[in-house]
């Protein structure tokens, strides 16, 4: 089949078995590929219960801010080890660490105020584009692929906690957690562009 006209980045990675490489964001190892438009969506709803789905233009924006809401209270709780780490820390003097665990706490909760002002980060594109059953299964995948991620927070935080006393790797720590921080950022602010280029109704 001719496919040298069709709109979007091609992936040359496997080449030797292209079906099992369908389309998806980029940077998102962790999507599970699900063989429908249903199956796609049971799996983000195991993640957000209730979760109202995009396909009604009327739905979209609940779905999103309801996504959102999950994140954010998954985040919160890994700000709250935080906090607990930067109290245990000045409890027993160990005053050098606290900068660093402050300024992993601030990118935290820039991250976490994002989610939790969903009708202020809304990308508007949701409530315009037309969306089919491929554009569906892709932004399904595409957040379960997010919400699988916030497992990474849990063994980050827990990487920071189990090295408090050690000072350089409680560093390392951290670093690796502010990275994973930048990263979720940019991954959630990419879903805006998801379907530039679709038609609008």
């Amino acid at each position: 089949m001719d496919t040298s006209n069709q709109a979007g980045p091609v992936d040359t990675t496997g080449a030797s078995t292209p079906v099992q490489k369908p389309p998806v964001a980029p940077g998102h190892p962790s999507v599970t590929h699900a063989g429908s438009v249903g199956e796609a969506l049971s799996n983000l709803m195991s993640y957000v219960p209730g979760f109202a789905g995009y396909k009604s233009v009327e739905d979209r924006r609940i779905a999103d801010k309801q996504l959102r809401a999950v994140i954010g209270e998954r985040l919160s709780k890994i700000k709250g080890r935080l906090d607990g780490l930067m109290d245990a820390a000045s409890r027993s003097g160990n005053l050098e660490s606290l900068p660093l665990i402050d300024q992993s706490g601030r990118r935290l909760e820039k991250l976490i105020d994002r989610m939790r002002f969903a009708d202020y980060g809304y990308a508007a594109v949701f409530d315009r584009v037309q969306m089919g059953e491929p554009e569906l299964q892709h932004i399904y995948q595409y957040d379960s692929g997010l919400m699988a991620e916030l497992g990474i927070f849990d063994d980050a935080i827990n990487s920071c906690e189990q090295s408090a006393n050690d000072l350089d790797r409680l560093r390392g720590a951290l670093a690796k957690l502010d990275a994973l921080t930048a990263e979720f950022d940019r991954r959630f602010d990419a879903r805006k562009h998801l379907f530039d280029g679709l038609p609008t109704p």
